[in-house]
């Protein structure tokens, strides 16, 4: 059933986790968000330890917000790496799973943390595919994705917005800071918001639109996988 919606509609959301170790890996978030915040000029007690990591850049954001920004960084470019992700990331039955919905081997993979936060409107991701330009080389090679939020996401809840369906090549999309799929080009098509408990990884197809819904609440961390083919 899950590779057959996955055939038709270019995504689909498989139970693969326990939900509470994959909310306990919001913990090397806040392992990483200590430790850059110890190496900085700025006092440690600037970055409100004690306050829950879904709240705590935006609370951070209001006092200092180029602070806030900074750790922000650090938990998108490096977080990934910390050892309750990593298992995530490594865990046989996800690449059993990213394998056999891509259709082939697995040859090597991307992974980050991505954070929807309500004080960095401006980061949230705008419509595009995984593969915008399919050349077959960097992210051309990308054949699945996988979206691991690290808590329950939906709608309200810093969720991804979807257009269904499996395509045979990528939306043209306009080059500016980064790419996107211009809201025109997708008018008229139906749109999905999957709701995703802890524990669920949202699989989507190279060629899948998607965009970054707002978040109302705490921040939404999830653990991004990017599957290569050989």
């Amino acid at each position: 059933m899950t590779d057959d919606l996955f055939a038709a509609q270019g995504f689909c959301a498989v139970p693969l986790f326990d939900p509470e170790t994959v909310r306990a890996a919001r913990d090397d978030i806040a392992e990483q968000v200590d430790r850059v915040a110890r190496a900085l000029y700025m006092p440690f007690e600037h970055s409100l330890p004690d306050v829950p990591v879904g709240d705590r850049l935006d609370r951070i954001a209001a006092a200092e917000r180029s602070h806030a920004s900074l750790l922000r960084v650090a938990i998108c470019t490096d977080a990934h790496r910390g050892p309750r992700l990593t298992a995530l990331a490594e865990s046989p039955a996800l690449l059993e799973t990213a394998s056999r919905l891509a259709g082939g081997p697995i040859a090597g993979s991307i992974r980050r943390v991505r954070a929807s936060i309500a004080a960095f409107p401006e980061h949230r991701h705008d419509w595009h595919s995984d593969v915008a330009i399919d050349d077959g080389t960097n992210c051309g090679r990308v054949r699945v994705t996988a979206w691991m939020p690290l808590g329950d996401a939906g709608p309200e809840d810093g969720g991804l917005e979807l257009v269904p369906g499996r395509r045979s090549a990528p939306f043209e999309h306009r080059r500016g800071d980064g790419f996107a799929i211009p809201e025109e080009t997708l008018a008229g098509l139906p749109r999905v918001r999957p709701v995703c408990p802890a524990g669920t990884v949202l699989f989507l197809d190279r060629f899948t639109p998607h965009r970054t819904l707002p978040v109302a609440g705490a921040a939404r961390f999830a653990l991004v996988i990017w599957f290569k083919a050989g």
